[in-house]
């Protein structure tokens, strides 16, 4: 990331954390290594620290949109112990238009929502945003670059609604493909984990790899 991009965003995680206090996180990842993209963070809402990887969210909108992803403004997620954030997450891009990371702001705003009549504008539901702030998201804060590639293959999985020994090989297969478009295969070890939680070896999916790449 550039130097003055950087700059200029620690200071603006400064003011936004000063401004809303202890339930404010403000973080900021560089993407020239998305295994340990967290270069600053100030509070602690979500309990990691700098070296931590992008979330699954970021991770699936830049594999998807490349350096047109969105911004995703103003939306709900919940942590696993009950605690409901309000968030953003805004891409930062340098001179030619490529993104280089992106500042996220996490507000916990769980009181609040018990309160919502005196504090609306803190309300996740009705909050302004880019169109999608209604949706509820389920964004995974993970401690290392291994967690975020599970967390995005257990989306995937969650997606069909039933579980793995359920599922025929056309739709393990399936899942395999989307798997492969969205990249995670590039990530040492998904294919060793996806395996384990299809109930398969890690032959049969380089086999269904092999068969989707060529159709």
């Amino acid at each position: 990331m550039q130097a003055k991009n950087l700059a200029f965003l620690k200071r603006l995680a400064k003011g936004i954390t000063t401004t809303f206090g202890e339930r404010c996180e403000v973080v900021i990842h560089d993407f020239s290594d998305i295994t340990q993209s967290l270069v600053y963070l100030e509070g602690n809402v979500t309990q990691r620290s700098v070296g931590a990887p992008i979330t699954d969210l970021v991770y699936k909108l830049v594999n998807e949109f490349g350096n047109d992803a969105p911004d995703k403004l103003g939306y709900k997620n919940t942590l696993d112990k009950g605690k409901v954030l309000k968030c953003s997450t805004m891409f930062v891009r340098d001179d030619e238009g490529k993104i280089e990371g992106c500042i996220c702001i996490n507000l916990d705003v769980t009181d609040f929502i018990f309160l919502s009549k005196a504090f609306s504008e803190f309300n996740p539901v009705s909050a302004p945003g880019n169109g999608n702030e209604n949706d509820q998201i389920k964004e995974h804060y993970a401690k290392n670059f291994p967690e975020t590639m599970e967390s995005v293959i257990d989306t995937m999985l969650a997606e069909y609604h039933k579980v793995p020994a359920m599922m025929n090989r056309d739709e393990k297969k399936q899942i395999v493909q989307k798997l492969d478009k969205s990249g995670v295969f590039t990530i040492k070890g998904a294919v060793v984990y996806l395996a384990k939680v299809l109930g398969v070896s890690r032959y049969t999916i380089y086999s269904y790899l092999k068969e989707v790449r060529e159709e």
